[in-house]
């Protein structure tokens, strides 16, 4: 039968598994470039273009880039993991002797994660949506300009505008990252150090709103920094408290950027490109200032409440609130999340849990909107590619891979051997939810079986960056 997303082996030039030797190793020194002190001569035996194939091969493989495919391929997987973890039910996670704070977060996880069948539609769309961290009119504009313009100094000013914005709408979060190591810092100095960062850390006003860093800025800037400055210098301290105000240092820069009145200005910059004005007209940074008066900036953040059980329920498991022997699964779980939010990888990740009228599973999604990049090109179809594993408690592991686009579909379905006496039913059914959401379903293919184990199988785009010049710094 035939693979209709074409779901193979990736073709030659795709694996950076096996690093081939230098053909030029064990030959002898042929010294093609003798010092010469009176010129800046190459390193012996190097070309211009960094060696031959097999060597830039191999370098290539120790960059960051590199390193992010390697991570992709032996990540986790946190669908058996996770689902493991969440079947077990939260009284199997207590055991019944584990503090009355972890049991509380276990406790509020699950019952999160309970919902009604007419429920799903609406939960996933909210966790797609939050997951998009810039959306809206504004943002819709903005990356329609990116498409439509070939300079690349708009480009620049756009990208410079969007962090400037993305660190206003963090700064409740940035803020209290800023108190929450200063406070940690507290636990490695001399307790008269420890007692007057605790003075200026009340002069912090938490409650600031986002925007309005002005006051927070001068005293972290004029008053907090340089007394930590004086304290390593007058004490040697190059540990741990060093490499806390290198994380203090950072955090201050983005509260900064993310002052309003830089955001306005960056608006404003925008406002001097014609391609600029093509799309957002004549509006001015006033009128942009009111615009922002009315935007939620906790919504613009990304701020989920269900995220925020998530990560709660994550962390009292990395704190071995489930039990220590729990505590490596649990950083399992966080490594292959962070892997899937790297800015290297170019879909949309979603995992989630959940418990449908009494049937638990556990679900983690891939997206790319835009499979061959044709939502910038004029009258081109834009079409989606989905890849989703998911499994169900007693039932076992399945994958769907899908194309989407124009309300027509095709997809294929993995799915686990002990119910290949029940494919008839699984096709009507899928087949059913598809009319029912008045989708076109051009192709359905049903297949017993692991499926796919790469996800660089599914979604090669992962890996266009192969050929580019990237190092490790």
């Amino acid at each position: 039968m035939a693979d209709i997303l074409k779901v193979t082996t990736p073709m030659s030039g795709y694996d950076n598994s096996t690093i081939k030797n230098n053909p030029q190793a064990g030959q002898g020194p042929q010294i093609q470039n003798p010092v010469d002190p009176s010129k800046v001569m190459r390193g012996d035996n190097r070309t211009d273009s960094g060696g031959n194939q097999e060597q830039q091969l191999a370098f290539q493989y120790r960059s960051n880039f590199g390193t992010f495919l390697n991570m992709i391929k032996n990540s986790p997987d946190i669908t058996r993991i996770f689902s493991d973890i969440f079947f077990q039910g939260e009284e199997m996670l207590t055991g019944g002797v584990m503090g009355e704070e972890a049991q509380k977060q276990i406790a509020s996880f699950f019952k999160a994660t309970q919902m009604q069948e007419e429920d799903v539609l609406g939960f996933l769309k909210e966790q797609a949506e939050s997951s998009v961290r810039f959306n809206g009119g504004i943002f819709d504009q903005l990356r329609q300009v990116m498409a439509d313009t070939g300079s690349v100094d708009l480009k620049s000013d756009i990208l410079n505008f969007i962090k400037k914005f993305n660190d206003m709408s963090s700064g409740k979060h940035i803020l209290h990252d800023i108190f929450n190591t200063v406070k940690d810092m507290e636990g490695y100095v001399f307790k008269q150090t420890a007692a007057q960062l605790e003075e200026m850390l009340k002069e912090l006003d938490m409650s600031a709103a986002e925007g309005d860093t002005d006051k927070n800025s001068s005293l972290l800037k004029e008053k907090m920094l340089p007394f930590m400055g004086r304290y390593i210098s007058a004490n040697h301290d190059m540990g741990t408290v060093r490499d806390k105000i290198s994380l203090l240092t950072v955090l201050m820069a983005r509260y900064e950027n993310g002052n309003r009145q830089e955001v306005l200005q960056a608006f404003t910059k925008l406002t001097g490109y014609q391609g600029f004005r093509r799309h957002f007209g004549t509006t001015t940074a006033e009128e942009f200032g009111e615009l922002l008066g009315q935007v939620d900036m906790e919504q613009a953040a990304g701020k989920n409440q269900w995220s925020d059980k998530l990560i709660d329920f994550l962390r009292t498991g990395v704190n071995g609130g489930t039990g220590l022997e729990n505590k490596q699964t649990f950083l399992n779980i966080i490594q292959s999340l962070v892997v899937n939010e790297s800015v290297y990888m170019p879909l949309l990740h979603l995992a989630f849990p959940m418990d449908i009228n009494g049937r638990k599973m556990f679900t983690e999604m891939w997206v790319d909107p835009d499979e061959e990049g044709s939502s910038t090109q004029t009258g081109v179809e834009r079409v989606a590619r989905i890849f989703i594993k998911f499994e169900i408690a007693e039932l076992g592991q399945f994958k769907l891979l899908m194309l989407y686009g124009d309300n027509s579909s095709a997809l294929q379905l993995y799915y686990p051997e002990k119910l290949r006496k029940s494919e008839v039913s699984i096709q009507k059914g899928i087949k059913g939810i598809l009319d029912k959401n008045h989708i076109r379903a051009d192709r359905v293919i049903l297949q017993s079986g692991e499926g796919p184990s790469s996800l660089v199988a599914v979604f090669p785009k992962i890996q266009e960056r192969m050929n580019s010049v990237d190092v490790r710094i």
